[in-house]
Order: structure tokens, then sequence, then C-alpha cells
């Protein structure tokens, strides 16, 4: 049995081409819902890329694994008498539960992932991104969930501090680098 799957984020970079394109000509309303849309889907992103590492990682040995025809054998002695067993069994079992862990990568929310890196990997994404990156990524999602789900979205301001505040709304440069955490993941995991 096979599987076929595209990323939905083809659709999302498709339409942020396009709309990027535009953007200076949207009124401001449209450019705060695309910036919401921009924003979820980074975000999206984000998780993807954390997604595909971890089923890389899994893959070869799961691939190992399903391919064998063959299997070592364990040699065991009961009242003198040597029993030849084949591992095989252990082998199937180690498969099912990597390929359900792979469907768990597919469907988790990113506070599962971040259990199964540490599982799958052996570190935290936070060990491996810094204190700074981890708590952006935490930012990051925190902002989507509630774009996402159409909740109220409030500021609080302390007018008290003089701070000089300015909010750029241009777009001129996309508002998140996430390629470094990637390459982080993939050289330290």
């Amino acid at each position: 049995m096979g599987r076929l799957g595209i990323s939905t984020l083809v659709y999302s970079k498709a339409f942020i081409s396009k709309a990027w394109a535009v953007r200076a000509s949207m009124e401001e309303y449209e450019r705060r819902g695309f910036f919401q849309f921009l924003y979820v889907t980074a975000c999206g992103h984000a998780e993807s890329i954390l997604c595909n590492y971890l089923k890389a990682v899994l893959f070869l040995p799961l691939l190992t694994i399903r391919s064998a025809t063959q299997f070592p054998v364990r040699v065991h002695t009961v009242d003198g008498i040597e029993h030849v067993i084949s591992t095989e069994p252990e082998h199937r079992a180690l498969q099912r539960v990597l390929q359900s862990t792979i469907d768990d990568i597919d469907r988790a929310p990113l506070a599962r992932l971040e259990k199964l890196h540490e599982t799958i990997v052996g570190k935290t994404i936070h060990d491996i991104i810094g204190s700074n990156r981890y708590d952006d990524l935490r930012g990051l999602v925190s902002v989507r969930n509630l774009l996402a789900h159409g909740r109220e979205l409030y500021v609080n301001i302390n007018f008290s501090d003089q701070a000089d505040l300015r909010v750029d709304l241009s777009f001129e440069q996309h508002p998140l680098d996430i390629g470094h955490t990637r390459r982080d993941l993939c050289t330290t995991g």
C-alpha cells in the first residue's frame, strides 16, 4: 500500500506570492488580514520543518526493518536443549512503533512534537535552538492559535515608559526568518 501527499504549504505559498505582489494596493484591513494569513502560514511552516526533520530521522530505521527478509536469531537453551528463535517478531513490533510514531508526527500539535523530538533526538528543542529562538517559536505559536481560532487580540501598552512606539506595517521584508532554526535542528540533532 502506498501513500501520496502534498504539503498544504504549497497552496499557501502560491497565494502569498500573488498577494505579496499586490500588497501595496491593498486597503489597510486587507493588509491586516493578509498579515494574519501570513503569520498562520509561517507558523505552519515552522511546525512542518520540525515534522519533516523528525520523520527523516525515523525513515531509515523504518525502511531497513520494513524491507528486511531475514532477521537475526537468538539461541535460547532450555533444559539443555538449544532453541533457535527468530527476532522477526521484535523487529516487526519496532516497525509498527516507528510507523505509528511517524503517523503521530503528522497529526501532533507543537506540544506533542516537542515531546516526540526529545524522545527521538534525545534533546529538547529549547536545548538545540536556544532560549531566544525558543521563546520566539512559543510566541509565534501563541499568536497563531489566537489568529487561527478567531479570538480577540489585545495588546497592553504602558505609556509611562515614554518609549518611542512605532508599528511597521509596510511588509517590505518578511517578518519571520526560520531558516536558521531548521539548520540548527539538522546540524545539532
